[in-house]
């Protein structure tokens, strides 16, 4: 029933594919839709404990941002969704106001609660201010993103650039009563002040609406009064396809250790030949990429696809959230459905045979699909992975 189920809206594939696999671990069944033209209206149909959109406006305009989010936000409240979290990026990017708004304006009367940290991944929040790793995020690489630079370390200023509604920043302490019609901007600099925060918003009689980066979601799904069973064990990929969507220096830097760790590599192009053995493959661009375009994105999924369908791959491992929504657009745009995390921050998710047979051709199996976002992860990310799921 909606009024059991949790909506979560993402801005791009990577973080609904996060919160989805926060949600799996926990036990509480989730799906994962990507945004579609038309507008999907099957809301009323899905029988889980959390609906995951990706509504793909990290690079839009504000206004079809906000167009998109409102329009989602309408049929949940339609459909009787009583709680709807907004997960949003950790460094800040996107159209984070005008979403927020939107939200707000379709459930008039909630407050918001924005809860910005992400402390196990060194995002922190005092004073209203985000902190990576101990620096202002506006002095760190996020600032000179290609697609969405971050300008502004002070989040109510930030909000108050892109929306005109009222927002108050205080410490985890001190919620407690929430004015409606405001955005808090609550501080966190533990994982504690997360919890904290998100029990906050389960326990609130006021609080319909909640944002903020993957953290929250973590204590959410263990929180949120939803069915449950017991999560999934992490499955067995022995042959995986490695596709680097991400032009930041953190992914480019793990496939280059990749390489130095043996993983074998080859290049991209009309039909794409593998090295025989098989295993865990890096799927190399000629020449590289200047920036990350849709096209590009584009090209790299069509690549994928043609080594896909004349090769046995059990898994996709994909870095950057444009990039794994191209694949997914090439596949047909099939249901995702996350089994868990497999490393803080990078989760899998199945994708059925049959969902993708017309894309591929005949498959007699599914297909696993493990995303993460450009900039994240420790350099050894790639042989981490491999052994927790090539060697089981």
């Amino acid at each position: 029933m909606a009024d059991q189920t949790i909506l979560v809206l993402a801005d791009d594939l990577t973080g609904a594919l996060e919160v989805g696999g926060k949600f799996a671990a926990a036990g509480v069944r989730s799906l994962v839709k990507a945004w579609t033209r038309p507008l999907c209206r099957d809301l009323r149909d899905v029988v889980i404990g959390a609906l995951v959109v990706d509504t793909e406006t990290r690079h839009v305009e504000a206004t079809e941002a906000a167009r998109r989010v409102s329009a989602l936000a309408q049929a949940a409240r339609t459909e009787g969704f009583t709680r709807v979290y907004k997960k949003t990026d950790s460094t800040l990017r996107g159209n984070i106001g005008a979403e927020l708004a939107a939200l707000m304006e379709v459930y008039t009367g909630s407050p918001l609660l924005y809860v910005p940290a992400y402390p196990g991944t060194g995002r922190t929040v005092r004073s209203g201010c985000l902190y990576v790793d101990g620096a202002l995020v506006t002095t760190t690489g996020f600032a000179g993103d290609a697609l969405n630079p971050v300008t502004e370390s002070h989040i109510p200023s930030l909000l108050a650039a892109q929306c005109r509604l009222p927002v108050r920043s205080m410490g985890v302490t001190d919620l407690a009563e929430f004015e409606s019609g405001y955005i808090v901007v609550c501080d966190g600099e533990t994982d504690a002040d997360v919890e904290s925060a998100a029990r906050a918003f389960v326990n609130s009689t006021t609080l319909q609406l909640a944002a903020g980066p993957a953290a929250f979601a973590t204590h959410l799904a263990r929180l949120v009064d939803a069915p449950r069973c017991p999560p999934p064990s992490l499955p067995s990929v022995g042959n995986a396809l490695i596709v680097n969507g991400s032009l930041n220096q953190v992914s480019v830097q793990q496939v280059e250790q990749a390489k130095r760790d043996g993983f074998a590599t080859f290049y991209a192009g009309p039909d794409p030949v593998a090295p025989p053995n098989g295993g865990w493959l890096i799927m190399e661009q000629v020449g590289g990429a200047v920036e990350i375009t849709p096209e590009f994105a584009k090209g790299l999924a069509k690549s994928a696809c043609e080594f896909l369908a004349h090769s046995p791959v059990d898994g996709l491992v994909v870095f950057g959230g444009d990039t794994a929504y191209a694949l997914l657009a090439a596949l047909g745009h099939p249901p995702l459905y996350p089994t868990g995390e497999v490393m803080e921050g990078i989760p899998i998710s199945r994708i059925e045979a049959k969902q993708i047979t017309p894309s591929l051709g005949p498959r007699d199996r599914g297909l696993y699909l493990v995303t993460k976002a450009g900039g994240f992860g420790p350099p050894e990310v790639l042989t981490c992975l491999r052994s927790l799921l090539a060697e089981r």
